[in-house]
């Protein structure tokens, strides 16, 4: 893929590449609606597989609400966009201008305290995927953001696995990722990845951080994969002895072969770390849970063109030069050349992992490309010689059969013209009829080649068409809710004044906690409604968990007038169960059997049991489209109820007490 400096992309001006990978590059660019400064991440493979696994990660990462606060980075918008006579995929995500942990990792190692500071928001973002039920499968130092505030963001899901997903999109096995940080136990066979794998990922992370280099540095490979799986690291009081012991031991223990014997959350080892600094150093190590997460600004002023932003110069541990080299992963993106000391070498600083200086700006992101997969290791090349030598079978047979044809079978004279103009015969040595069938092989060959190739191309081009459109279509979404909602309530509060002017029910059955707002019956149906608030065009979004019972949902359009109960609503139901199941109803009195404009219809989208969904839909005029966790599911077309307002539902079959709780809601208004 050309180059995109320069170029606008949707509504996105291109300023400059700021990382390069096998599947994406990423580009510093502006956001022309807003001005503020972005980072787009442009898929560039000509391979459906990797469009799946690059949508995917936009339809996950745009599915968490507060991405902030989990250190996770969020998205703004993801989609298709037409440049140069071509369908460019991309996501758009807040441009971070620390650049990536890995460069700030070979400018030498963190001071323990920094340490602290990245492994608790990165275990932060973990802890909170896994709750999710996602795996992320590649943590790395290259896939941690910094914030232009000091604060850590995980990032790259591209190939992140859901729990219990037999499809998670790999035809290369369960071992992904990067083998300078794969768990040794992920090389068993039919070994799958699972948050303790993640965690030990997060342990080599660790020990790269405060040691400024991987516990493991091979030639090659399988030598790498051989000492994940036998050997243990390196412990960190040999390389440096300014290491506490305390510190050491948590270090080892993420560490270790077996996942039973590791930390059990992230969280649990970030805080073990963090109080073994704070006891064995003296240092004070603030509450990072406490901490609140950078506010991205919704706009930053585009910089004057021609105008010469200076940077201080970069402070490189490593300056004399007597460092030496860690060789390159073999893999995508691995060690990469990172600087480490030479352990039988006493040039270093005493003490690196606390009194290591860090550098007021960070290195920019530029990953290495991933090196291409020889072509015959490709898929198509194999077809061709399977072909091929089927083929040469066949024509060897019917050669045997075949007697070959000699020349002087069926002689033939031949003229010449002389310089006169006359003609006179020529007599030719007797010559050999060309094989006949071979020439056939060969023709049928190339055409069989032709069309296989032809075959595989229309294939990819169908699959490609429908994920485009279906990626279209979920960016819809995104582009609705960008603005600023007319109404926004956390709904965990009865006093918020935006809750009290709403008109919230408050009952038995419906009622404010900490968490959000509850919805609960013991037998039938229950609704929880506003009643001073009339939407007509409109974007909804909430966050919805069926703590028990059968299902819950969202009632839109419903009737204005005053509701006695349950069986007197009227208006759109959007109605999603504990199975991963939705539908959508229509009726003018629920007392009555509604109509199903969707029946029952499981989607991949929606997460089962108790689990976190946020529901989305947009009415505008007759048209109704559907969303769960930022995937598209449905569109349709009603013209029954033109406004009305909006309520929860609660539902049970009468053998549990159904609870249904609903937080985050956010209500755009559309024209």
């Amino acid at each position: 893929m050309a180059e995109l400096e320069g170029k606008t992309l949707d509504r996105y001006e291109m300023r400059r590449m700021i990382g390069k990978g096998g599947m994406a590059n990423v580009y510093e660019a502006i956001d022309k609606q807003t001005g503020r400064s972005v980072a787009v991440k442009i898929f560039k493979r000509e391979d459906v597989e990797m469009l799946r696994r690059f949508m995917r990660e936009a339809e996950l990462m745009a599915s968490w609400q507060d991405s902030l606060e989990h250190h996770l980075v969020p998205i703004f918008n993801y989609g298709t966009g037409e440049l140069d006579n071509l369908v460019h995929y991309f996501i758009v995500m807040p441009y971070m201008e620390g650049g990536t942990l890995r460069a700030r990792i070979r400018r030498g190692p963190l001071p323990l305290a920094e340490a602290c500071h990245a492994i608790q928001d990165v275990a932060t973002a973990l802890d909170f995927i896994h709750s999710q039920g996602i795996i992320h499968r590649d943590i790395k130092a290259s896939n941690v953001l910094i914030h232009s505030d000091g604060n850590y963001f995980l990032t790259d899901f591209g190939i992140a696995r859901i729990t219990g997903d037999a499809t998670h999109l790999t035809t290369t096995g369960n071992v992904l990722g990067t083998v300078d940080y794969v768990a040794p136990e992920l090389f068993e066979l039919d070994r799958k990845a699972d948050a303790r794998s993640d965690l030990y990922s997060l342990g080599v992370l660790l020990y790269e951080m405060v040691m400024g280099r991987l516990p493991f540095v091979a030639e090659n490979q399988i030598a790498l994969v051989s000492m994940h799986i036998q050997r243990r690291p390196p412990a960190p009081r040999s390389i440096n002895s300014a290491i506490p012991a305390p510190v050491e031991r948590v270090m080892l223990k993420a560490l270790e072969k077996k996942p039973e014997q590791r930390y059990g959350r992230a969280k649990e080892l970030a805080d073990a770390f963090c109080r073994a600094v704070s006891t064995s150093t003296g240092i004070s190590i603030p509450d990072y849970a406490t901490v609140a997460p950078p506010v991205i600004a919704p706009a930053s002023p585009v910089p004057r063109p021609g105008q010469l932003i200076l940077r201080p110069p970069l402070q490189f541990l490593n300056s004399d030069g007597n460092a030496q080299e860690a060789r390159p992963s073999p893999l995508a993106k691995g060690t990469e050349g990172i600087r480490v000391w030479p352990q039988s070498q006493g040039n270093g600083p005493s003490n690196p992992g606390i009194d290591a200086p860090f550098s007021p700006v960070p290195a920019p992101y530029q990953p290495q490309e991933p090196a291409k997969r020889p072509y015959y290791r490709r898929p198509w090349f194999s077809i061709i010689i399977i072909v091929l030598s089927l083929l040469i079978i066949a024509g060897s047979v019917a050669a045997i059969y075949n007697p070959r044809r000699q020349a002087n079978t069926n002689p033939g004279a031949s003229t010449q013209t002389t310089q006169a103009g006359q003609t006179a015969p020529v007599t030719s040595a007797p010559t050999t009829t060309p094989n006949l069938t071979a020439t056939a092989l060969s023709a049928a060959a190339a055409s069989a080649t032709a069309r296989a190739q032809a075959s595989a191309t229309a294939a990819a081009a169908l699959t490609a068409t429908a994920a485009a459109q279906a990626s279209a279509t979920a960016g819809v979404i995104q582009t609705a809710t960008s603005g600023s909602p007319v109404y926004q309530d956390s709904l965990k509060n009865a006093n918020n004044p935006q809750t009290a002017a709403a008109g919230w029910d408050q009952s038995g059955n419906c009622a404010f906690q900490t968490d959000g707002y509850h919805d609960t019956t013991t037998n039938g149906l229950q609704g929880c409604k506003e009643r001073n608030k009339n939407y007509a065009n409109a974007a909804i979004t909430v966050v919805m968990r069926i703590l028990s019972g059968q299902s819950g949902g969202v009632f839109f359009r419903a009737a204005s007038s005053p509701f006695n109960n349950f069986g007197a609503y009227a208006g759109y139901l959007f109605e999603v169960d504990s199975n991963g199941r939705f539908r959508v109803l229509s009726s003018d009195n629920y007392n009555n059997p509604p109509v199903a404009l969707q029946d029952w219809t499981l989607s991949n989208a929606l997460l089962k049991g108790s689990r976190a969904n946020t529901l989305q839909l947009i009415m505008r005029g007759n048209t109704l489209a559907f969303y769960a966790n930022g995937v598209f599911l449905v569109k349709l077309s009603a013209s029954n109820f033109s406004n009305g307002l909006v309520a929860f539902l609660a539902s049970s079959d009468g053998s549990t007490r159904a609870d249904v709780v609903y937080s985050d809601l956010n209500i755009f208004a559309l024209s």
